[in-house]
């Protein structure tokens, strides 16, 4: 059930942030992965890494959210390894970002859940 709610705030908890950075809700997705990948590995990231980690995007759509979320300073690149990977971190603005949809989740979640009298 938990599943489902996420789902059905998901787009109400990125409102906010989509009009404040004008970016799409994939692009947020697509950030956010990246933010839960590089704390789970305590690193910088590839491009084939989140690709891998998000999973749900084609390696197109995933080449054109990192050119996004570069363009608006939300990800930097970090250096590359072994000459031939680049690496990648999130940058401040790209955690502020996660914050305010950390934020605006909790806020939703409470709404939704006294809504509709359901008890977590």
């Amino acid at each position: 059930m938990l599943v489902n709610i996420n789902y059905q705030l998901w787009f109400k908890v990125c409102r906010t942030a989509r009009k404040r950075y004008q970016v799409s809700t994939n692009s947020l997705m697509v950030l956010n992965g990246m933010y839960v990948y590089s704390k789970y590995i305590n690193n910088n990231f590839t491009r084939r890494q989140i690709l891998y980690f998000v999973s749900y995007y084609s390696r197109p759509k995933i080449e054109s959210y990192f050119n996004v979320l570069l363009d608006k300073g939300f990800i930097s690149l970090a250096g590359i390894k072994l000459k031939q990977f680049q690496m990648y971190n999130i940058t401040l603005a790209g955690v502020q970002v996660i914050e305010e949809l950390n934020k605006s989740y909790e806020e939703q979640l409470y709404l939704f859940c006294d809504k509709y009298k359901i008890v977590l």
